[in-house]
C-alpha cells in the first residue's frame, strides 16, 4: 500500500524542476519583447525618466537599465534621447537580441549582483520586472541597496515589479517553471525607502501580456498581472 510519503515523493518528483533566470529568458527570448509591447505604465515611466533628466540639466546621462532584454523600449529610448546606455541581462539570447536591436547602447551578459562599478557613477538606474526570477527577498533589498550606492546624488531609480508576499516560490509563467521571488506592494516602496531614496510617486496597474498571441505558450497559461512601477530619487 502506497503511504502518504510515497504520494508526496511523486507529486514532488512530477513538478517540472524551475529553469534559472538565464535560462527562462534564454528560453522565451526575443518573443518577451512582443508580449510586453504597448505596457502604458511603462511608457509612462520612461517619458518621466527622460523629462526629469532634461529638467535636471544631466545630458549625456549614464544610464543602466538591470534586465534590459531585447533592449527595446527602454535601453532604446534613452540611447536616442543621446545618453550613454549600459544594458546588463543574465540572458545571452536577450544580450545578443538587443547588440542586434540598439546598436547606439552598450550591452553585456552580466548579473547585476557581480557588476564592478564605481560608486555615485551613474546618473540614472530602471529595473523593469527583473528582480523577481532567479532572486530572494533580502537580495531584492539588497540589490536596490546596491543601486543607490551606484547612483550619483541626485541620480534617478525606476524600478517596476509584479508585487507579491512571494520568497522563493516555485511557479509557472508563461508555461515556464521557475523559483520567484517579490515583495508585496507596501513592503517594496518601504525597501526603497529604506535604501535611502525619495519615493516621487508609486503606481499600482494591470496587464494581460500578450504571451500566447507573441507564440511563447497557450492562451490558458497567460494571466492578468498586478504591475508596481516606483518613482526615486537619491538625495542630492
Amino acid at each position: 500500500m502506497a503511504t502518504t510519503t510515497d504520494a508526496t515523493a511523486a507529486a514532488d518528483s512530477a513538478q517540472p524542476t524551475p529553469l534559472s533566470a538565464e535560462a527562462l529568458f534564454d528560453t522565451v527570448g526575443p518573443a518577451y519583447e512582443d508580449a510586453f509591447a504597448g505596457l502604458p505604465t511603462q511608457a509612462a515611466s520612461i517619458d518621466w525618466l527622460l523629462y526629469s533628466l532634461k529638467e535636471a540639466g544631466i545630458h549625456p546621462a549614464k544610464t543602466l537599465d538591470i534586465g534590459c532584454g531585447t533592449g527595446k523600449p527602454v535601453c532604446s529610448a534613452l540611447a536616442d534621447a543621446g545618453h550613454d546606455v549600459l544594458g546588463i541581462d543574465v540572458s545571452g539570447a536577450m544580450i545578443t537580441a538587443a547588440q542586434q536591436r540598439v546598436p547606439n547602447a552598450t550591452f553585456f551578459k552580466l548579473d547585476i549582483r557581480d557588476l564592478n562599478a564605481t560608486p555615485a557613477s551613474y546618473d540614472a538606474a530602471t529595473a523593469y520586472f527583473s528582480l523577481i526570477a532567479g532572486v530572494t527577498q533580502d537580495e531584492i533589498r539588497s540589490i536596490i541597496a546596491q543601486v543607490y550606492a551606484l547612483l550619483k546624488p541626485g541620480g534617478f531609480f525606476v524600478w517596476s515589479t509584479v508585487p507579491l508576499p512571494a520568497d522563493n516560490l516555485q511557479i509557472a509563467w508563461m508555461g515556464q517553471p521557475l523559483v520567484a521571488s517579490s515583495l508585496p506592494p507596501d513592503e517594496a516602496v518601504r525597501a526603497v525607502k529604506n535604501a535611502g531614496f525619495e519615493v516621487i510617486k508609486e503606481e499600482v496597474s494591470t496587464f494581460l501580456p500578450k504571451a500566447a498571441e507573441a507564440g511563447i505558450c497557450k492562451a490558458e497559461e497567460v494571466w492578468e498581472e498586478t504591475h508596481l512601477f516606483v518613482y526615486a530619487r537619491k538625495p542630492l
